[in-house]
């Protein structure tokens, strides 16, 4: 027989439960459909609905596994007081001295005899409890309690166990689908500044020779001399929205014949190949 271990005390307050506790027994007693299911098939759905779960939401249950905590720590410091709990302290004072070895009684013509004893363990030292003694049920009936009790504790670990497994994978599987994301709208944005980048110098090579005039004397950028403006790479937006702003205006048709005039011959002469006229 193992040696004697401390006890549960039966009329302790209940522990506190964890936020991710509170609410898996929350939805299965909201959920007539989630209750039903298989355990492993309702721990991976409540799993999925706690990790997607906003943070805002969340807080309700952590507030609420705060309040029981703290409820746990002043209902203990209180029961700590009662009778209840010193009848508790002293019963176990007096389980461990029943555990003390005693001496044999003597019987009559003073013959000695002998209580069945249980051997603890092999060495000397050890406690001994009599056999069907008041001491051997007591300690029998409080090990079996305290066994439930670990048992129920066992079991919501592991349902806890099962759904924090079930999170890091969720969590695992999410952060490599937002790797790839990620991978693949910076290839995006490669490719399509690349495009752009080609798009201005083909502008910058149709145009090269037809400048385009500014308002007033103020150039329009660096590149513009006193009154007009050159199309460069850097300022190829900027060219085009003057150029657009000019034709479109309806008085400057010889700058919009000759604009038209460059875009067809780029376009044959494939040296403008990302726009059609």
């Amino acid at each position: 027989m193992a040696r004697l271990k401390k006890a549960c005390d039966p009329n302790a307050p209940t522990r506190p439960r964890s936020s991710f506790n509170l609410y898996m027994r929350h939805r299965i007693s909201q959920s007539e459909a989630l209750s039903s299911k298989p355990f492993g098939e309702r721990n991976r759905l409540i799993g999925l609905e706690w990790a997607a779960l906003p943070p805002e939401q969340k807080q309700i249950f952590n507030e609420q596994a705060s309040r029981e905590r703290e409820k746990y720590k002043a209902d203990f410091e209180a029961y700590k007081q009662t009778q209840a709990f010193k009848d508790w302290q002293a019963k176990q004072e007096g389980l461990k001295g029943s555990l003390s070895p005693k001496s044999s009684k003597r019987g009559p013509k003073g013959k000695r005899t002998h209580e069945p004893e249980i051997d603890m363990a092999s060495s000397p030292k050890t406690p001994r409890i009599p056999i069907f003694s008041e001491e051997f049920l007591a300690y029998n009936r409080q090990r079996e309690m305290a066994l439930r009790n670990l048992r129920k504790q066992a079991t919501q670990l592991e349902e806890e166990t099962a759904l924090l497994s079930k999170h890091v994978e969720n969590l695992t599987n999410a952060s490599a689908k937002l790797e790839l994301q990620i991978k693949s709208t910076e290839a995006q944005l490669a490719a399509e500044e690349a495009l752009t980048q080609r798009f201005r110098k083909e502008l910058t090579a149709t145009f090269a020779e037809l400048p385009v005039p500014t308002n007033g004397d103020v150039p329009r950028s660096p590149s513009s001399a006193k009154g007009f403006e050159r199309i460069t790479i850097s300022s190829a937006e900027s060219y085009m929205a003057r150029l657009c702003e000019l034709v479109c205006s309806g008085q400057h048709e010889d700058l919009k014949s000759k604009a038209v005039e460059l875009l067809k011959s780029a376009v044959r002469t494939k040296s403008l190949t990302l726009c059609t006229v």
